[in-house]
């Protein structure tokens, strides 16, 4: 099984170099490619999130691609598709897909990102963030910039 993770993790990250997506740095241990992927990028512009750096951890069991890899943030993020400490990016959730063999880390991150451009408030894995995104849009927006200054460094 461990075989199979790495020669599609080899060609995936083969990809990446050769095709890296566009303002993210990306870190990688090559001697150990099921060791966490670091994908790092600034907080788009005109967002709340702009001005921070955001480090988005990517866990890779070693049943890949059979078994999807999971995200965290190595720092707290105020968002509304994400656990305060970083964790239970809400992807499957909110953007309704399940992980398929087929997939490739690269569009889950794509994903992820395009969440902090269009966040998805249907599934919040805080709930008392659903109602200030819906009903106090600015207590919301000020503190995700408040947290991004503190923690997206």
């Amino acid at each position: 099984m461990a075989n199979r993770a790495i020669t599609r993790l080899t060609r995936e990250y083969s990809d990446l170099k050769s095709n890296p997506i566009p303002g993210v740095q990306l870190k990688v241990n090559e001697s150990n490619l099921l060791s966490p992927w670091e994908f790092i990028f600034d907080g788009p512009k005109g967002t709340v999130y702009e001005g921070g750096k955001f480090h988005l951890i990517t866990t890779i069991p070693i049943e890949y691609p059979f078994k999807g890899p999971t995200f965290s943030f190595s720092h707290k993020i105020y968002h509304i598709n994400a656990k305060y400490d970083g964790t239970n990016i809400c992807t499957q959730d909110t953007m309704d897909i399940k992980w398929k063999p087929t997939m490739k880390i690269v569009e889950w991150v794509n994903v992820i990102i395009k969440l902090f451009k269009e966040p998805e408030p249907t599934h919040a894995p805080e709930p008392e963030l659903l109602p200030e995104f819906n009903e106090n849009r600015k207590e919301y927006d000020r503190k995700a910039r408040e947290w991004t200054k503190l923690y997206a460094k």
